[in-house]
């Protein structure tokens, strides 16, 4: 998930904008909590007096990684867009079909040729939520140096994380503007499949009775054979489940004497694999992966993260926030489709 930060605001002018008019809500917010306090009387001020006695450390959920690991990994590549743009528009181009003419005179006529083009679509939505304290609770807590709306901020950051993670891996079908879904991962139609049940690679890589030359063996061969397909000769980020991350995490040797190093150790010394991470986002058999690269996937920013006070007319308004950014993901294929994500299936 990308928030406003100086570098981001310095570098892509949609999100300067967009910074601007944040900075411009804020100030508003602002003014109007000092002109309220200015003219409030000794009755109106916000109370003070403590009621109860808090410890001044809050201890938060333990949470999962929330995508966090690939999100990271992705959000490097990210292209920032204009909010206007409710869908962004790709060309991906042919290639010419005539041959390329041999001749010693260089008189041979040679017959003209050009490319045709294919548009796809990405669509941008919106991602949305909301917090708020009853005005008297909020000044209650603070008294005691407990300041409830930083623990509401933390929160709610955790829960537009873990959905856009959830987006990005999976899309959402309701999400649909002129033709065009939102997908994910898992469920874009240019990215590529890996069939791991009966009907395909028959592998289990959770299971500690599959051996390590077999797992092996499947990650040069099966998913080799997958990346030659497509033409891929950069090196892929692959992201697994807890499950097999444990699998993978066991001695290469699978002796009680010699050890040598882990299953994992040793398939990062394929040259087709810059990096095996384990997500909490993933269970059982299943793992995905994909070029860092933005040749062939990045998240479409169209508004950084961000948070907004909404306005309080009178002292005793409860205090309301709105946070929200808008994010879509770009799956990047050639015009025969050739692309370099890819996900796990078991049909």
């Amino acid at each position: 998930m990308r928030y406003f930060s100086e570098q981001l605001i310095t570098n892509s002018r949609p999100h300067a904008a967009w910074w601007a008019d944040v900075s411009v809500n804020r100030e508003h917010f602002h003014q109007v909590e000092e002109h309220m306090a200015a003219l409030s009387n000794a009755a109106a001020v916000l109370p003070r007096d403590a009621w109860m006695d808090v410890d001044s450390i809050t201890r938060r959920v333990m949470r999962d990684d929330e995508g966090e690991v690939y999100m990271r990994d992705l959000m490097a590549l990210a292209r920032p867009i204009n909010i206007g743009k409710l869908v962004s528009m790709t060309r991906v181009a042919s290639d010419s079909s005539n041959p390329v003419i041999r001749s010693m005179s260089g008189q041979v006529p040679v017959p003209m040729d050009k490319v045709v083009y294919s548009f796809r679509g990405t669509p941008v939505p919106i991602f949305q939520d909301g917090y708020g304290r009853e005005w008297r609770e909020w000044n209650t807590l603070q008294s005691e140096n407990f300041d409830a709306i930083a623990d509401d901020e933390e929160a709610a950051n955790a829960k537009i994380r873990k959905d856009q993670a959830d987006y990005v891996l999976n899309g959402d079908t309701s999400i649909v503007f002129q033709g065009y879904s939102g997908t994910g991962i898992r469920s874009n139609p240019l990215a590529k499949t890996i069939n791991i049940g009966a009907s395909g690679a028959n592998i289990d890589l959770t299971s500690t009775s599959t051996t390590s030359d077999a797992i092996d063996n499947f990650f040069t061969q099966t998913l080799g054979t997958m990346l030659d397909a497509n033409l891929i000769t950069g090196k892929v980020n692959i992201y697994v489940s807890p499950e097999i991350g444990r699998n993978l995490d066991r001695s290469y040797s699978g002796s009680a004497g010699f050890k040598g190093g882990t299953l994992l150790q040793y398939l990062l010394t394929n040259r087709r694999i810059n990096k095996i991470e384990v997500t909490f986002k993933l269970s059982g058999n299943e793992f995905f992966g994909f070029v860092p690269s933005a040749e062939f996937i990045r998240p479409l920013i169209g508004m950084a993260v961000n948070t907004t006070a909404m306005p309080r007319l009178y002292p005793t308004a409860n205090y309301q926030f709105l946070k929200m950014g808008a994010l879509g993901l770009e799956i990047r294929a050639d015009y025969n489709g050739k692309s370099g994500v890819f996900y796990s299936t078991n049909t």
